[in-house]
Parts: structure tokens; sequence; C-alpha cells
């Protein structure tokens, strides 16, 4: 009988037990769905560096097809309760059980390395074997582009910091040596081509960090290097990087590799401007728009803080210095890490056209006639040259 009893109890116990589970549960569930409807949403996520999944619309072919469920997943997994804090948590997950590449994607074509988490606070790009024609139709189109115009032509490829940095990376991970690319560019090189190695130049066995450690780009120092590195190939004397007073605008800046590898106990980046001590009267012309400053402060409010650099990238800005008489104009091809190495260009130059070929329709032939340009750059990063193909908008219209 006692043992009746206590059996009795226990039911209870257990019953009492599931009845709270289940109430839990339904709490939760509907807490959540009432976050998921009422709250506000945002449209892109600045962590993420992306947009975020719309609030699907049902129709009778999104029901047959299966796609409505399939937004709602998507709509759920981009717009559920403590989002950021769940990602960076399984960030932390996934490195303490000794995973190296996060945020990778190896199901797409070609396929997109992550990021490593590396030594001091830095994140480094996962360097990927070029497998696709990407990178050599790339080059093919710069090199025609620079027998086409018949101007001196520099070539800048900036290797990125996973190759600069070796010795930071994690023990023993994978990751292609871009020195393959750079030979290739440089044994194709024309006549009137000069190629710049930099990278003994942006090595951190010189004692210096330059790159960031939570974006992909070279940090504002780095970019200076590659200046010095650029004018001297062009036979110009740089301007010495004393002559320039280094503000710190921002001291919260998280980067593209940031937003692939969301980690909340990430320390930030310190962004800085390079400000020229002598008078300088600079000008910057984007389509319509003219602006005294190469400086769009408004983006320090954003996460996107490295676009302070001329705005982000254009189709085609045009830099003016009225305190520069030399008649030199260079029109440069270019990725984002140009951006930050215009401020210092501009000290040399009477005009500076940047074109960006990724957003740039127009026959950059003719351009060139019309604006009377006298020298010719590209600055690019090796990763971006295999990446995304700009070798169609290089073709003569």
């Amino acid at each position: 009988m006692k043992l009746f009893l206590n059996i009795k109890e226990n039911s209870k116990k257990c019953e009492i037990e599931a009845v709270v589970v289940t109430m839990v549960l339904l709490m939760t569930i509907l807490i959540g769905a009432m976050y998921l409807i009422f709250a506000p949403k945002q449209d892109f996520s600045e962590d993420e560096n992306r947009v975020l999944e719309s609030a699907p619309k049902v129709t009778l072919a999104s029901l047959a097809n299966g796609s409505f469920m399939d937004s709602i997943e998507s709509y759920v997994g981009d717009h559920f309760m403590f989002r950021k804090a769940s990602i960076a948590l399984n960030t932390r997950i996934q490195l303490t059980m000794g995973k190296r590449d996060l945020g990778s994607n190896y199901g797409r074509t070609p396929a997109e390395g992550g990021v490593y988490f590396g030594k001091d606070g830095h994140l480094y790009e996962v360097l990927l074997p070029n497998h696709t024609d990407t990178f050599t139709r790339n080059v093919a189109a710069i090199r025609l582009f620079a027998k086409k115009t018949g101007l001196p032509f520099y070539f800048m490829p900036v290797p990125s910091g996973a190759q600069e940095q070796q010795d930071r990376l994690p023990f023993s991970a994978p990751s292609h040596d871009q020195r393959e690319e750079f030979n290739a560019i440089q044994a194709g090189a024309g006549e009137n081509t000069k190629v710049i190695d930099l990278f003994d130049t942006l090595s951190d066995r010189t004692g210096n960090d330059y790159y960031y450690k939570t974006d992909h780009h070279w940090n504002t120092f780095g970019a200076y290097k590659g200046y010095e590195a650029l004018v001297k190939a062009m036979d110009i004397r740089p301007t010495p990087q004393e002559d320039f007073d280094f503000e710190a605008v921002s001291d919260s800046f998280l980067g593209t590799l940031y937003s692939k590898a969301i980690l909340t106990t990430q320390a930030p980046d310190v962004l800085y401007l390079p400000l020229y001590k002598k008078t300088a009267v600079l000008t910057q012309q984007t389509g319509k728009q003219q602006r005294d400053s190469l400086y769009w402060k408004e983006y320090l409010e954003k996460k996107d803080k490295y676009s302070v650099f001329l705005g982000g990238n254009h189709s085609v800005d045009v830099v003016k210095s009225s305190t520069v008489s030399n008649g030199r104009k260079l029109l440069m091809i270019k990725d984002s890490y140009a951006n930050s190495m215009v401020p210092f260009l501009a000290t040399n130059f009477q005009e500076i056209h940047i074109i960006d070929p990724r957003y740039y329709n127009q026959d950059i032939y003719d351009y060139i006639q019309q604006n009377a340009i006298t020298d010719t750059a590209a600055v690019y990063s090796i990763k971006q040259l295999c990446d995304v193909l700009v070798a169609n908008k290089l073709s003569p219209r």
C-alpha cells in the first residue's frame, strides 16, 4: 500500500512538472510569435552587412510550390528574439569546438572562404586557391587596357592581411599563397607597365601592423605605404608621413570580417584620417554633387565606417587640387582599397579621376581622351581580382 501511495504521489509530481514545462513552452512560443508579429523589424542588418528577409506574402503559387514555407523559415531566422546574442553564442560554441573557418560557404560557386580568428584579436579572410577564370580574365583585360591607352600604367595588386601576417593565423591553418597571382601579373606585364610589389612592404615582419583587425582593408598607415610605393614607381617624391596629422575619428569600427563571424567580445578597430598639415584646397566631384572634403564624416555614425573615405564606391569620382599645378592627371581603376590612399595622392596630382569598373558603364577610353589623362593606374586587392569579374567593363565600346 505504501509503495502504491509513493507511486501515486510521484505521478502527481510528474503531472505538475509536465504542466509547468508545457506552460513555459507555450508561453515561450506565444511571446516569440508576438515578437515576430508586433516588434519593429529591420530591413538591413548592419552587423552582418546584408539585407534581411522581408515578411512573406501568401499566394496560391507560393503555397503550391513550397516557397512560402521557405520564406517563413528565412523570415523567422532573420527576426527572432535575441538574434544577435544567439549568433554570437553560436560563434563562441564553434570556436570552443575547435572550428577555425567560420562564416564560410563552400556550397556556392566559386566557394567562399570564411574567417579565421587569429592572434592579437585579428580576424583574417580565408584565402582559397583560384578555381575559376575570373582572375585570368580580369588581368588580361587590365593588360589590354594598359596597352590600348598607351600611357604610363602602374599596377598595384594588394595582398590580403592573411598573406602578410601568416604568423598570426591559427596553427597549421591552410591559406593560399597570393604570390601565385602576383607572379602571373608580373609575367604578363607590358612595356608601359610597372607592377608594384607590396609583399615585403606590408608584412608584419616590418614590426608594423598595416591591416585592420576586423575589416579586410589595409588601415590608414597601410594605405600610406601603398601610396609611397606607387608614387616612387612614378618617379614622384612622396609627401612625407610627417606632413600629416593622423586623427583618430572612431574607436568603434567593426568591419566586414566581423560581419561574417559576429562575436560580441571582439575589440573594435580605431580608424584614423590623415589631415595634411600644409594648405590644400581639394574638391571631390561625384556625379552632380561637389564636396570640399574627401571625408564623408556622416559614415562615422554608421556601421560602414570605412566609407568615410570618398563616401564609398561610385562609378566616377574626380578629385581636384587647386594647390597642385603640375598638370598631371591620374586615372585610377580600382576597388575600395584605393579609397583610403586618395588623400595622400591628392598632394601630388592636379586631378585624380577614380573609376570603379563595377559601376561604370561608359567608354573608359573616350573618358581618358576627353579629360587629357597623363597617367593611369590600377589598385586592386588580389582577392578582389579573383572574386569579382570586371573584365567586360574594360572592353572598348
